[in-house]
């Protein structure tokens, strides 16, 4: 079993780096590319940088290069969902990227992709409950001792959500609510909005391999977001996301990673 972990800021790999026992290091396509054992799982980690290119090269090397047989894909993203707060936790179920229109050609729905037949790429039921199990074990168990009470606070977390549902991505940092609103009128059930996932999700698709997404909520994803977000990233985001895979890739069973039938 060999699982492929991806942060699409370097802040978000980080604080896992440091618990990765790294065997070896391969730069390919200007990415670093970490190979060694994690809380006793054979783990390639990786930065992929920002926009849907780049996680796609990066989903796609993880596959063809290192032969994954999972890719996780992690960080912060935008609250579309009203009910979202900085620091709630939002596991996919679908993943849809919301910049792709083809409806001026014959025949495409909007968000499709052409030749796929396919708007959404849902995620497998089995990985889906283990990562909320392990979302709530972390917020139950673990992140009062892992963050600084200080810092909970002046983030405005008590006890974070988990919600699940549709991550929608596109090339475009949104802080803007009436783009908000319309997506969200567009996409039943979206949760939040990134640069990444969805692409990861296609690639991961077409190449028969599982994935998982899950995004710490970071902003409300409009022009009122006021927070620190660098020190949001290093010091509160970055320790869920460690948490959460920690217990994400410690459960896991092979069963789980099963080849895809979607």
């Amino acid at each position: 079993m060999k699982i492929g972990i991806i942060g699409a800021m370097e802040e978000e790999i980080q604080l896992i780096l440091k618990n990765l026992e790294v065997e070896s290091e391969s730069i390919i396509g200007m990415r670093k590319y970490y190979s060694g054992r994690l809380f006793n799982k054979d783990i390639i980690l990786v930065f992929s940088r920002w926009g849907k290119v780049a996680a796609a090269s990066t989903a796609t090397t993880l596959i063809q290069k290192f032969n994954v047989d999972l890719v996780l894909f992690t960080g912060v993203a935008g609250a579309v969902n009203s009910d979202l707060n900085v620091g709630d936790i939002v596991i996919a179920d679908n993943l849809v990227q919301y910049d792709m229109d083809a409806t001026a050609l014959p025949g495409f729905r909007k968000f499709e992709i052409p030749l796929l037949g396919k708007c959404f790429f849902p995620v497998d039921g089995a990985l889906l409950d283990l990562a909320k199990r392990s979302a709530h074990y972390y917020i139950d168990n673990e992140m009062k001792n892992d963050i600084n009470a200080g810092l909970l606070e002046e983030f405005g977390i008590e006890i974070p959500k988990v919600a699940v549902g549709v991550i929608a991505s596109g090339d475009k940092f949104i802080a803007d609510g009436n783009i908000i609103n319309e997506l969200s009128s567009q996409i039943n059930n979206l949760q939040c909005v990134e640069m990444e996932g969805a692409a990861v999700a296609q690639v991961c698709y077409e190449h028969g391999v599982k994935f998982l997404v899950f995004r710490v909520i970071s902003d409300k994803a409009n022009e009122h977001a006021n927070i620190d977000f660098n020190k949001f990233i290093e010091n509160a985001s970055s320790h869920f996301t460690r948490g959460i895979i920690k217990k994400v890739i410690t459960d896991i069973a092979p069963v789980n990673l099963e080849a895809n039938v979607l």
